[in-house]
């Protein structure tokens, strides 16, 4: 006959080191922001060489005004996203608590 004992089994480790889901989804939050800030400032030095080189060129021009947009709406988006996280998190734990 052939039983099987799950009680034995050992315990699997939490691979991602958080003990909730808020945790999670706050250090997904930082390490998107972590990562995605440099890409920005990359592009804003980027738009600020396209700014310099056109030297009056209106087509270059405008295209250095459509990435430096493009940068600054990019950034807004991160850091809003970073700011809502968190504001959620601390939402759900003071409701937890």
């Amino acid at each position: 006959m052939l039983t099987a004992s799950f009680a034995s089994a050992e315990e699997i480790p939490n691979p991602l080191g958080v003990a909730s889901f808020a945790e999670l989804v706050k250090n997904l939050a930082d390490a998107v922001t972590k990562i995605a800030i440099p890409f920005v400032v990359v592009f804003l030095i980027y738009a600020g060489f396209l700014f310099v080189s056109a030297r009056g060129n209106e087509k270059q021009l405008t295209n250095a005004k459509e990435i430096f947009k493009w940068t600054i709406i990019g950034a807004a988006v991160i850091v809003g996203a970073d700011a809502l996280a968190n504001a959620a998190v601390s939402l759900v734990q003071s409701l937890g608590t």
